[in-house]
């Protein structure tokens, strides 16, 4: 009876399968806002869903090093849950990818805001770093990205109302 229920319960268990391509030398927060309107639905690659991350500016953040962002709308309807299981890369402007090391990204997790609307947007967020690679970055990411993250949820917030 008990391996029946491991058993069904490791069959039950998802991997979230991301494969993120990043503009090559980025640093800081990515979001993907998931089921907004009129946005592509995302590719496929493999047993991937494909990821194109684009680079945005937020005025509240220019004059700093935290004034890029990257971002990412798409119609599919929610985001993968279960086992992160994501590939990283840079991308340059030729197509060339050069895989990102695991401890270069923070997984900072998933949220979600209803606008006025009363339209929910959910969203994944991770953080992607050059220089301060290591443990304490995959563990942790870097304050002034939660920063950025926070700015820029409070900006696209009122644009989704």
């Amino acid at each position: 009876m008990s391996l029946l229920l491991i058993g069904g319960c490791s069959h039950l268990e998802k991997e979230t399968n991301e494969l993120y391509l990043i503009p090559s030398g980025f640093e800081g927060s990515i979001i993907v806002f998931y089921d907004v309107p009129k946005k592509p639905m995302l590719e496929k690659e493999d047993e991937y869903s494909v990821i194109r991350v684009k680079l945005e500016y937020l005025k509240a953040l220019e004059g700093t090093k935290l004034h890029p962002y990257g971002v990412y709308f798409t119609s599919t309807k929610d985001m993968n849950y279960g086992t992160v299981n994501n590939k990283y890369y840079y991308i340059n402007e030729n197509g060339d990818r050069t895989s990102i090391n695991e401890h270069c990204t923070h997984v900072v997790g998933n949220g979600s805001f209803t606008g006025e609307s009363g339209t929910e947007i959910k969203y994944s967020t991770i953080q992607i770093t050059k220089k301060q690679c290591g443990e304490a970055f995959y563990l942790d990411g870097k304050d002034d990205y939660y920063t950025q993250k926070k700015e820029v949820i409070s900006y696209w917030m009122n644009y989704f109302d």
